[in-house]
């Protein structure tokens, strides 16, 4: 009778732990099955702005030549970029036309010296004879005389101005000649721009087009390093000067860097590579990990329960408000920096299904 309840005893205990060791298999097993994610824990921060760029130098202020007289160019002195100091010569100008022109006026001027005496010759006669009418019209006459060499006065000294500084064309100032439209022995006029002249003082600028959500994080007036195409590399100190719309939506922005610095030139390749955080902080997730319906943005986040056979893993819709983001990244409000955030799972997943991870 002992022994029956002993191996009695023993066929119970036997069926429950066969029971249980059922029950874990089957539980595992149908965990085995559900879907697998992984996740990934939110950081707290801002989101890093990275803008980089290029383009060509350009001087602030170019200046156009403009020869003295409608000339003959006899000599080009430089050609384009090259470099040039206040005063060096540019074009030299055959002025023999102008000098020809300026006899001619002092020519004119000697006729009208000699035309002026004869008449004061009259009117010392006209005063004699007391011709007092014909006095009166050679007063006018001589006025009008006297005001026709002052006019022939002027054209002389503008024609020996002209020769005299307009024969070479000089650098008015420091600079790099970017083009020359003149070839010798070519005639050239008063109105025919001959040289442009980049004006080193006014300092240079390029600019280069990014995307709307980078350049909000940059500010006009902010100071970036400049890079230039040069061997060896060398930089410059550059500042942020403009940044406007580029596309009509707005989503591509204009930034403008002015460059100052020696050994600028037109036309050198230049490069900024600008970070600056943003001023939005929380909590940063890929953007990858963002979904949206009707009722907003929203990630999976996996919540864990405990149960008689273990803890069970299940995901929850969490909605959140984007705050920032740029390429790959978000900053976002709705979430903590201990909430694990479903960055992949190895089939579709809805908010309540039960994961393993």
């Amino acid at each position: 009778m002992i022994q029956r309840k002993r191996t009695l005893r023993w066929l119970i205990g036997l069926f429950f732990a066969a029971l249980l060791t059922l029950t874990f298999l089957s539980n595992t097993i149908q965990s085995l099955s559900l879907p697998k994610v992984s996740v990934e824990t939110p950081e707290l921060g801002a989101l890093e702005r990275s803008v980089s760029g290029e383009g060509f130098l350009r001087p602030a202020q170019t200046a156009s030549l403009y020869p003295q007289g409608d000339w003959t160019v006899e000599a080009i002195h430089k050609r384009d970029g090259d470099r040039v100091r206040k005063g060096d010569p540019l074009i030299d100008f055959d002025t023999e036309s102008t000098r020809r022109a300026l006899q001619d006026e002092k020519t004119r001027y000697e006729q009208k010296k000699l035309q002026m005496e004869k008449l004061l010759d009259q009117m010392k006669t006209a005063l004699r004879d007391g011709d007092t009418t014909g006095t009166d019209n050679q007063k006018r006459d001589l006025q009008v005389m006297e005001l026709d060499m002052d006019i022939q006065r002027r054209s002389i000294a503008d024609l020996e101005r002209r020769i005299a500084e307009g024969g070479t064309l000089t650098a008015p100032f420091d600079g790099v000649v970017t083009k020359v439209n003149a070839s010798e022995g070519a005639s050239v006029g008063r109105s025919q721009p001959v040289v442009e002249l980049a004006d080193d003082a006014s300092g240079y600028s390029f600019d280069f087009t990014a995307d709307s959500d980078d350049a909000s994080a940059l500010q006009v007036g902010a100071a970036v390093k400049v890079w230039l195409d040069e061997t060896p590399r060398r930089s410059v100190a550059g500042l942020i000067s403009d940044i406007e719309d580029a596309s009509e939506d707005g989503s591509l922005k204009t930034i403008t860097i002015e460059v100052g610095g020696p050994g600028l030139e037109p036309g050198k390749r230049a490069f900024v590579d600008v970070s600056q955080m943003s001023d939005a902080r929380g909590v940063k997730i890929p953007k990858s990990t963002l979904k949206s319906d009707s009722g907003g943005d929203y990630v999976f986040t996996v919540a864990e329960e405990d149960g008689p056979l273990g803890t069970a893993y299940y995901v929850r819709a969490t909605y959140v408000t984007v705050q920032e983001e740029n390429g790959d990244t978000a900053v976002v409000e709705g979430l903590m920096p201990t909430d694990r955030v479903v960055a992949e799972a190895s089939e579709p997943i809805d908010d309540g299904d039960r994961v393993r991870y």
